[in-house]
């Protein structure tokens, strides 16, 4: 058996006559040993990926994947017979050319309905922004918590969940709760603006808003008496209070 060290330290030429002269008798480790060899070329590589022996082996079909000099077309052509989890991870990885992990994305996406619940809770903790838009909306609230953890979760993804109709009282409940995001004006905002946010949640967002804000909140048509009562005690100057409701506990959730 060819020496697996020395093949990672052929020289450019020496490599390619190597490829060439045992492409068809190339182990599994040698095939590694030669992506792992600094002067690889995408010509090399896609040689190897056409070795349907080869690419039968399912490890290095990872590594071709992974690999950022293994042409477009293998790479891409590939991905179609790695697991979820191996998807999962080359995803994130600044390593794989962006056409390769846009064809990864795809692929995610497409069997996503087809993970158990345990699966999207540890899926969520550490997708891309290609599945944090599907677990956003995702039924179970253990996802959405887990997703809340996820390091690649921008501000913009929960505003879209926020704003929406398709929030859940946990997932708006969860975001009210959540030590990074619960103090980003922006979001303090959108919880305030969605009917389905719990009054005395909403209520406790008012007090962080500006006063150009509460005066919109308070002129919107959507929002709740309770919230228009409490705005009012919290801005008498800007508002009437009625004489009535002049001893109104906005603090109360009656």
């Amino acid at each position: 058996m060819t020496n697996l060290v020395s093949i990672k330290q052929l020289s450019r030429e020496a490599l390619r006559d190597f490829v060439d002269e045992n492409l068809r008798l190339l182990t599994e480790d040698e095939v590694h040993a030669i992506l792992e060899n600094p002067y690889v070329t995408p010509a090399l590589i896609g040689s190897i990926a056409q070795q349907t022996r080869l690419t039968a082996n399912y490890n290095v079909r990872v590594r071709i994947v992974a690999h950022r000099q293994t042409p477009q077309a293998h790479a891409v052509k590939l991905v179609h017979y790695l697991y979820f989890f191996d998807l999962l991870r080359l995803s994130t990885e600044v390593t794989v050319p962006a056409p390769v992990r846009r064809a990864i994305d795809i692929q995610l996406v497409n069997r996503v309905d087809q993970l158990t619940l345990g699966e999207r809770i540890a899926s969520a903790r550490r997708c891309g922004t290609a599945l944090i838009k599907s677990f956003l909306f995702d039924p179970d609230p253990k996802v959405f918590e887990s997703l809340l953890a996820n390091k690649r979760l921008r501000e913009d993804d929960l505003l879209l969940l926020a704003s929406s109709t398709r929030a859940t009282v946990d997932q708006l409940l969860l975001i009210a709760g959540d030590r990074k995001w619960s103090y980003r004006y922006a979001i303090r905002l959108a919880l305030v603006m969605n009917a389905k946010t719990p009054r005395s949640v909403a209520a406790s967002q008012l007090r962080y808003l500006r006063r150009n804000d509460l005066r919109s909140l308070h002129a919107r048509p959507e929002t709740s008496v309770y919230l228009r009562r409490c705005i009012e005690r919290l801005r008498p100057d800007d508002f009437s209070v009625p004489a009535e409701l002049s001893g109104y506990n906005a603090g109360t959730d009656a």
